[in-house]
């Protein structure tokens, strides 16, 4: 323990503090884009509503482990039951 307090607290402090993602943090990603789409450039409002993506782990909600993009884009880049990890998958649980 230090001076400044215990170096693994403040760790763990700043671990909470993106623990869920949340109105504060959706601000800040959207502002950081100009709220437009990430990929796209469309310009975000009500009728065009922002989704966002994580980068890297799903429990990483810093805004720079973030992008936001439009409708478009999200369904455009979502998993589907079409690509070729899915069919390998289906192959290997259909043999049981």
């Amino acid at each position: 323990m230090s001076f400044f307090g215990n170096a693994a607290g403040n760790n763990s402090k700043k671990r909470d503090k993106y623990k869920e993602l949340t109105l504060a943090i959706k601000q800040i990603v959207l502002e950081r884009a100009k709220y437009r789409c990430q990929n796209c450039s469309k310009k975000l409002s009500g009728t065009n509503s922002p989704n966002f993506i994580h980068l890297g782990s799903k429990k990483d909600n810093r805004p720079e482990s973030l992008r936001v993009v439009c409708p478009q884009c999200f369904e455009e880049n979502a998993p589907s039951e079409k690509g070729p990890m899915f069919s390998s998958l289906k192959k290997i649980f259909s043999k049981s």
